[in-house]
Formats: C-alpha cells, structure tokens, sequence
C-alpha cells in the first residue's frame, strides 16, 4: 500500500466514522399518563350518601272554616230582611246549603240536585266532617204527621248523598217537624221556607 493510498483509505475512515456519530438516534418520548379516572361510587357508597331531598313540603291542610251556628230568626222584619240569605242557607252550617221541598211531600225537587252535589263534595274533600240532617215542615197536618214527614226528608237526602259517595258514617238524620220554622208566620212564603233538609255540622 503506497502512502497516498494509505492517507486516502485514513480519510474516508474518518469520515464514516463521524458521520456515523451524528447520526440521531430515533428518540421515543415516555408515553403520556392517562387522564386520572374518577371513580365510580359503589352501590354501597351511593346509598351512604345523603341525597338531596326534592319533595317540597306538603302544608298540612287547614280546617274548613264555617259558622258554627245557622242563621236564626229573630222577627218577622228580620226574616225578610234575611230572606235571600234563608233561601240558601236555611239553618244549615255554612258552608252547606238547605235543601228545600214542596208540599206535602219528600222527593228532591230538581233545582235542590246541584246544591246536594255541592253538599256532597263538601263532605268528600272533608271526611272528618260529620253532619246531622235536620228535617223540617211547615204547620199544616197533625205534629205526628209532620215528624214523620220531617223524617222522610230527611232519609232521602240521606239516601241522594250516599248515592253520590257519601259516607254514611258522616252523615245521621233526625226530624223535628213542625217545631222549628223559620219564618212564624201564618202563609204560603212562610211555610216554603220552613219545608226544608238543613245540614248542622255536629263534628
């Protein structure tokens, strides 16, 4: 080998030998950690923990109010006065109104139906009311007739409102006939007011 061939084989060994050194070495980055999980609540946990309570307070429901005592006569002069109010009312406690009938007789006159479906959702939304039926007459015919008559209303009142869902439980009858009118007098408006069913709250 001559001395130019062997400065010339030196060179390209240098050569490959730093091209060699610069040469990168693929670098591979440390793979990312997941994003941390949050973990799941067991069923266990769930249920020690206390959950917020949606519900909304139901208020407890107030007592119906009503006057304790129906509209009572005081004269001739205050009855017609209060005619309006007796027609409606009769001696009912309020809020439930007196049901009315013709003479002679206890079957449910056709204008008294809507006042009894009225009475009687009354009694529904408020079961803890009791009501005593009062049946009334007008003077004609003998006290014991008159009592009896006072009953028959009375019992069919009685027997409309349980057709409509009433508890019997809410409901007694009793008659006082002739022995309570609520007008004195001697005449045709007189007696129409005094036929009549009221409705006396009694619990």
């Amino acid at each position: 080998m001559t001395k130019n061939t062997f400065w010339i084989f030196l060179m390209v060994f240098s050569f490959l030998v730093v091209s060699c050194a610069k040469k990168e070495i693929p670098y591979t980055p440390a793979e990312t950690p997941p994003p941390s999980v949050k973990q799941e609540t067991s069923p266990q946990q769930a249920e020690e923990i206390p959950q917020a309570k949606v519900e909304e307070a139901v208020p407890s429901p107030e007592a119906p109010s009503f006057e304790e005592v129906g509209l009572e006569p005081k004269s001739a002069a205050w009855v017609d006065a209060h005619r309006e109010e007796l027609l409606i009312y009769g001696r009912s406690t309020r809020p439930f109104k007196a049901i009315f009938f013709d003479f002679d007789s206890y079957a449910i006159r056709d204008d008294m139906k809507e006042r009894l479906m009225e009475n009687a959702r009354y009694l529904l939304e408020h079961p803890e009311i009791r009501v005593e039926l009062q049946g009334n007459c007008d003077e004609r015919g003998s006290s014991e007739y008159n009592l009896a008559l006072g009953e028959r209303r009375a019992l069919a009142v009685k027997r409309y409102l349980l057709n409509l869902g009433v508890p019997e439980g809410q409901l007694t009858t009793v008659s006082f006939g002739e022995e309570r009118p609520l007008d004195p007098r001697h005449n045709e408006e007189a007696w129409a007011l005094n036929r009549r069913v009221d409705f006396v709250i009694i619990k």
